[in-house]
């Protein structure tokens, strides 16, 4: 997809702070001095002109458009809208209430900038989303297949890794990705079983129960009728647990945009997602090995 078409005036003066986007809120301020530090941050040097040195200073929207200009043909215009949309930017968020009013607050802002860039874009039937805290540009109506991060060997030791890799998530408060990296995690070791039993590889689209169908059927692990009924219930728990984790991820994680459906994931929620799956990966593991 061609990033240039958010090279647009209107786009801009978004991503700089001048449009409203939800009540009186606009993304972060960018002064001339902060834009000129931006994009020195990002491989463009630039210098901002203090007093009358005979050297004229641009446009914020210059300086803005000089940058995107730049950064397009390296593919790095997603990297630069993350940059200026994260949460940690807000400083005038702080102090507005508690942090569900300010993370109620941010996420308006957020849709609030997306819906104004696409606004510009329909015309050219494209439209921007936020799948994995990345942007992408996509067709409008043109579903997204986000693969799943491949892992070339899946061992206990890195399920047990999965505790470091949320640490920073909890601490800073962002459980959405929590959600999303235990999600991955069983995604990763179902496709690596599949794989590993087919020699195929798999063609994911990103439906966590159409992979555990598929593993658990290569795997011998569907309720059977002859089967005790202790362990068909066993089995249909594991079921409604992976089912219960990619519905909360559907309706609360980092890849989709709020809505009426979004629950609130609090830490103790977070945690327990992480360590069922965990749990779960552990014991498919467990079951492919033998």
């Amino acid at each position: 997809m061609d990033y240039s078409l958010l090279i647009n005036r209107r786009i801009i003066d978004v991503l700089i702070g001048d449009v409203k986007l939800y009540e009186e809120f606009t993304l972060p301020y960018l002064s001339g001095p902060a834009l000129c530090q931006l994009s020195t941050s990002f491989g463009l040097p630039r210098t901002y002109s203090w007093g009358n040195r005979g050297v004229a200073n641009k446009s914020r929207w210059e300086y803005m458009q000089d940058l995107m200009r730049s950064l397009n043909p390296q593919g790095r215009i997603p990297e630069l809208l993350s940059y200026l949309m994260q949460q940690s930017r807000f400083e005038n968020l702080v102090g507005i209430g508690n942090i569900q009013k300010v993370d109620d607050t941010y996420k308006a802002i957020i849709k609030g900038a997306i819906d104004a860039i696409n606004a510009q874009l329909v015309i050219a039937r494209v439209e921007l989303r936020l799948v994995n805290k990345s942007f992408v540009l996509a067709t409008i109506g043109e579903e997204i297949v986000v693969e799943t991060p491949k892992v070339k060997i899946i061992t206990t030791q890195y399920i047990r890794e999965l505790p470091e890799r949320i640490k920073d998530d909890i601490t800073n408060k962002d459980y959405d990705s929590v959600i999303t990296k235990s999600r991955t995690l069983l995604e990763e070791v179902l496709i690596f079983i599949i794989e590993k039993m087919t020699f195929e590889r798999y063609k994911s689209n990103g439906d966590l129960v159409k992979i555990y169908q598929d593993a658990t059927d290569l795997m011998n692990m569907r309720q059977r009728g002859e089967w005790d009924k202790r362990v068909n219930e066993l089995l249909g728990g594991l079921h409604k647990i992976v089912n219960a984790i990619s519905s909360m991820r559907n309706m609360n994680s980092d890849a989709h945009g709020a809505g009426s459906s979004r629950i609130t994931i609090k830490k103790r929620e977070a945690l327990l997602v992480a360590h069922s799956s965990m749990m779960l990966a552990e014991y498919w593991l467990s079951v492919y090995e033998k």
